[in-house]
């Protein structure tokens, strides 16, 4: 009996294990479509509680900035590789986004239901496998396209595949926030969540050269052990670390200012809040407020100072020439006379 117990939960265990395998890695039934939802309905509810909460825009320019906010890293992020925009090469993204802008702005008490709890976490976590799988993609799509042009430094190519996949999950803020309000407090969550899973994901997948690569697979030997190749036991762990992230920076858990990356860990710049996300103000910004200004308007400040400055000085400059030159035809004028 004991052994027939211990074999059913071994059993039980290992399909456990197979079926989060098989939904952190998404490969699942009808997984584009649960991600390609979830990540426009998460677009649209934002753009709802968002810049239309009093329900002033018109219904084109809300849908619009419903689906930049849910797939602005898809539309342009393509272009620094010189590929074509999912808008264009994916009917998935805009037929998701018009479903998902009905269902939260026309259809009946739906707004209101998915505002509750599971209907949220449900929401969260599909979208977070969508941003998951997507940087990771576009980190090897990137490192695909240059591996065999690495630089004389390393074996593999380093800064491209990672900024190619960070900047997938910021195009939404660069181009609704604006790029002063995304980063002017600091690093945001967005850029901190890339570096690092961009980064790891990177080279324990694809440096098998390099001591990096090298160092990390001997730091986290469970690939083997969990029975899985390096490539799935990477795409399983950093989906998993960015779905716990997603749901924990719930307004109803901890909140969109939690990082575990604190500043006791990363304090780069001397500066604490640097790796923080949220009220804290960095020196920068805390100048700005004191100025009176926003950033961008501080910055055109400073210019139009510094023209002023420079054209009291040119002023400056033509009129003691004129004296000059005045004093010089005045004394030619009385050496004629004499």
């Amino acid at each position: 009996h004991f052994q027939r117990v211990t074999t059913m939960d071994s059993i039980t265990a290992s399909d456990a294990m197979d079926t989060a395998v098989t939904f952190l890695t998404g490969s699942f039934a009808y997984s584009a479509e649960v991600q390609n939802v979830g990540m426009a309905i998460q677009g649209a509810m934002g753009v709802r509680k968002g810049p239309n909460k009093d329900g002033r825009l018109h219904w084109f320019h809300a849908f619009m900035l419903s689906v930049i906010a849910g797939f602005a890293g898809g539309i342009f992020n393509f272009i620094w590789m010189g590929k074509p925009s999912g808008l264009v090469s994916n009917d998935l993204t805009m037929g998701s986004c018009i479903i998902a802008f009905l269902l939260v702005n026309v259809v009946p008490f739906a707004f209101m239901a998915l505002n509750t709890l599971p209907f949220a976490i449900a929401i969260v976590s599909s979208s977070q496998l969508f941003r998951a799988l997507g940087m990771m993609r576009f980190v090897k799509a990137c490192f695909t396209a240059f591996k065999d042009s690495p630089s004389a430094y390393y074996p593999i190519p380093v800064f491209g595949p990672i900024v190619y996949g960070t900047l997938l999950g910021n195009m939404g803020p660069f181009f609704m926030k604006g790029f002063e309000a995304h980063i002017g407090n600091g690093v945001p969550w967005p850029i901190q969540n890339g570096l690092f899973c961009a980064s790891f994901y990177h080279f324990y997948v694809h440096d098998h050269e390099g001591p990096i690569g090298e160092s990390l697979r001997k730091s986290l030997p469970f690939a083997s052990a969990l029975g899985l190749d390096d490539e799935t036991f990477a795409r399983a762990l950093v989906s998993l670390f960015m779905q716990i992230m997603g749901i924990l920076q719930m307004p109803e858990f901890l909140g969109p200012s939690f990082t575990p990356f604190g500043t006791s860990l990363l304090s780069p710049f001397m500066d604490h809040s640097t790796w923080n996300v949220g009220k804290e103000e960095t020196a920068y910004s805390k100048k700005q407020r004191e100025l009176g200004l926003s950033p961008t308007e501080n910055f055109h400040a400073t210019e139009a100072t510094a023209s002023a400055g420079q054209s009291e000085g040119a002023k400056k400059k033509r009129k003691n020439k004129k004296k000059k030159t005045t004093g010089v035809a005045a004394t030619q004028s009385k050496q004629k006379e004499l």
